[in-house]
């Protein structure tokens, strides 16, 4: 989920992975996606990104419960990847941070205690929405272990866990969904570290923001197929100029 650096196609790393026929049929299904999405060096010219994802909580009838934006801003650096997340909440506005080498949290400017919440998850949702945004490439990144099968039903499922020293829930396993006549994935599914639940996401819809392509809404749906929760990237900004003091941490 984390370093910088995607892989080309025909590297010497796919090279290794040729005699492994779930390896390779893994590789072949993420540099399909990664040409669709804009080619492999697309992602190496966005040095930063801005954009608003919005969470939509949906009842049991498909109305709208609760709607939850956050501002999001990313940037790669000779430190790492960093991002920096505001969140308006009934209490306030939060800001997370993580600088690539350390984290730190505001609520209405005021720093919280590491312990607090919102300090404590901001290197894994800072990781996070890196992640996310930055598919397909991070799925070539070191540390990233990748697997493929063709489904008895048609189509393939594309599994990725992580090494042991990656992310800060390197436990986390992701299974990407593909049917034969797409290079994108539908769905995708994933368990997070130390659980067993399996979360379902549908992917309903891909736009683009020069050079690269991005999931504009995913939707999780409960076990009789309702609309439970959405995730929406809007506004999005390819290289804004984001100055180091938004990731510098209050005096």
């Amino acid at each position: 989920m984390l370093a910088t650096a995607a892989t080309g196609c025909g590297s010497s790393q796919d090279a290794s992975r040729s005699g492994d026929p779930a390896a390779a049929l893994a590789d072949s299904l993420v540099h399909g996606w990664i040409d669709a999405a804009g080619g492999v060096g697309a992602w190496d010219d966005v040095r930063s990104a801005r954009y608003t994802v919005t969470t939509v909580w949906f009842d049991s009838v498909g109305g709208i419960r609760r709607m939850r934006p956050r501002r999001v801003e990313l940037r790669k650096t000779s430190a790492g990847e960093q991002s920096r997340i505001e969140r308006p909440e009934a209490e306030g506005l939060y800001v997370q941070v993580f600088t690539g080498d350390g984290t730190w949290a505001t609520l209405n400017d005021a720093p919280l205690a590491p312990d607090h919440p919102a300090a404590a998850e901001s290197e894994y949702v800072g990781r996070d929405v890196f992640y996310w945004f930055g598919l397909p490439y991070k799925l070539m990144d070191p540390g990233v272990n990748r697997s493929a099968r063709r489904l008895d039903e048609g189509g393939f499922e594309l599994q990725i866990t992580f090494g042991d020293t990656i992310g800060a829930h390197p436990g986390d396993r992701y299974f990407y969904y593909f049917m034969d006549d797409t290079p994108y994935p539908e769905e995708v599914h994933y368990i997070e570290q130390g659980k067993e639940d399996r979360n379902r996401l549908m992917w309903a819809e891909v736009a683009a923001a020069e050079p690269i392509t991005y999931v504009v809404r995913r939707t999780y749906t409960d076990d009789e197929g309702r609309l439970t929760k959405e995730l929406r990237i809007d506004d999005v900004s390819i290289n804004p100029c984001i100055p180091d003091s938004m990731f510098q941490p209050p005096r």
